[in-house]
Order: structure tokens, then sequence, then C-alpha cells
């Protein structure tokens, strides 16, 4: 049970390794971003802000926040991040695959045990497999944010 815990949450983790970017520092990545797309900037005091992505210099970033345009020196900008849902839809079936094999796998032994000695438990196998599957395939849902610059530490 430990262990197919263990490999779980290693399983949860592994899309975070793949968007580790060793050019995220690069204030021209900056250009990518297009007027109305969504994004979040973080400056040196750790004020966050969210809104639509309006314009880009070499001075400073500009985002809708709220009714009015707020710009952001580069020399205080912290992180900006765009909300990245493009994966959504398979990110959300991968989700449920895991939770549906991480049931049978923690329910299947038990099932086959129980069966031996003439009982059932495939209710409470069905119940825990589609549990999880829901559990997978709402963390696959959640929208995540790509870091698309970072200053240098």
């Amino acid at each position: 049970m430990k262990r197919v815990t263990e490999a779980l949450l290693l399983l949860l983790m592994v899309p975070g390794f793949g968007s580790a970017q060793s050019s995220q520092n690069n204030w021209d990545n900056l250009k990518q971003l297009r007027p109305g797309q969504k994004i979040e900037v973080v400056d040196s005091s750790m004020k966050s802000l969210r809104g639509p992505f309006v314009s880009v210099s070499e001075e400073a970033i500009t985002l809708q926040v709220g009714k009015s345009q707020e710009s952001v020196e580069r020399a205080k900008v912290v992180r900006v991040s765009v909300r990245d849902t493009s994966h959504r839809t398979r990110n959300m079936l991968i989700g449920a695959a895991v939770g549906v094999g991480a049931g049978l796998a923690i329910t299947l032994p038990l099932e086959i045990q129980q069966s031996n000695e003439g009982n059932s438990l495939a209710g409470t196998m069905a119940g825990v497999t589609v549990g999880l599957a829901g559990a997978g395939l709402g963390l696959g849902a959640m929208p995540g944010n790509r870091t698309i610059y970072r200053i240098k530490k």
C-alpha cells in the first residue's frame, strides 16, 4: 500500500519536471505573449498582478488589471506566468487512467483474497476505483501556469 501511494505521488509530480526551462531568464520570452492572453506578474515586493496582457517593452510589461492598465518595470519583475490550459483534456484523461489503475491495484488483490473465501468486494472495488478515477480527473482538470520569465537568482 505504501509503495502504491509513493508511485502515485511520483506520477503526479512528473509533469512538473518537464516544465523547467533553462532560458526562463530571457526578457525576450515575453514577446511570445499575445494581447488579451491571461498572465500573472509577480514583482519584487511579491505582489501578484493578474489579468490580460497588453504590451511589453524593454523597460516594462503592461497588463489590464480591473478597469485600469498596470505597468511593472522590468527591474521589478520577478516572474511572469501564462495561464496554460492547452492540455487540460489530455491531463484529465491521464489523471482518470492513473486513478483507475491505482484503484484496481489497491482493490484487486483484496478481491481475489476475499473471493477465495466465498466473499465478494465487487461493490467496494468499484467504488474505490471510480472514486480514484474521479480524483485523477479532477486533478487533471486543474489549470496550470507556465512560467515564461523569471529573474536570475
